[in-house]
């Protein structure tokens, strides 16, 4: 029952990525986003990532959402995590800029050359957050709660097995940057950092029972991460 669910969860991961993917890369849609300073093929993954994983969720759940995270959570809880998802998102990109000054790399995102500050506000840290939460702590970290009395604890704080899972998947799916021609010390920081963020946000979505949570963390850290790479600069210059 535990590998069963385990191994569906990450079937359930691909298949919505795959979907994403297909539908960007068609040709059709690949006209349009060439044309559109907007519609870009990452916004596009981004939307097709939102409605395939709100369609299984809506299927899997039978309508039943909130099992899904789809509840509000608590005052306390958002200053919760307002306080200590500020303090992890600092922490982890100042230990990520350290590492990419010690490693030959570009340290910049292929996808966002050129982009403009609105659109980088608007796809990466709107969009992105929450079709990656409702994605990863939605659907996959939900599926696999049956399981939550299996984790480990680290630093007196208990991570459970869907959390982890969930943080894993969604720091692999960052490797995807190697296609888009980033190199492997800049694609190695971002997946460490964005598992970071999945624990931190797991811990929050399962701690509220919201998901709501999860993605003001991812919201936070992409936030932090472009205002270190914006102060990183320059100091440079």
């Amino acid at each position: 029952m535990k590998v069963a669910r385990l191994a569906l969860s990450v079937v359930l991961w691909m298949l919505v990525l795959g979907l994403a993917s297909f539908v960007a890369s068609s040709k059709g849609l690949r006209g349009l986003t060439e044309n559109s300073g907007w519609l870009s093929a990452g916004a596009t993954i981004q939307v097709m990532i939102l409605a395939t994983s709100l369609v299984l969720i809506l299927a899997i759940s039978r309508g039943k959402v909130t099992r899904y995270g789809f509840r509000l959570p608590t005052r306390e809880q958002i200053r919760g995590t307002l306080v200590f998802g500020s303090i992890a998102a600092v922490t982890v990109h100042v230990l990520l800029a350290i590492f990419w000054r010690l490693c030959p790399t570009s340290g910049n995102h292929p996808g966002l050359t050129g982009a403009s500050f609105l659109h980088i506000v608007i796809v990466v840290w709107i969009l992105a957050s929450i079709s990656e939460e409702t994605l990863h702590r939605g659907l996959i970290q939900s599926f696999l709660h049956p399981l939550k009395e299996q984790g480990v604890s680290l630093l007196s704080i208990r991570l459970s097995l869907p959390v982890l899972v969930a943080a894993l998947l969604f720091g692999l799916m960052h490797i995807m940057l190697l296609t888009m021609g980033a190199d492997g010390f800049f694609v190695g920081g971002v997946v460490g950092s964005a598992t970071v963020l999945g624990l931190v946000a797991g811990y929050y979505r399962e701690k509220s029972g919201s998901i709501l949570p999860a993605i003001l963390v991812h919201v936070l850290f992409n936030a932090y991460g472009d205002i270190a790479q914006y102060l990183q600069e320059l100091v440079i210059t």
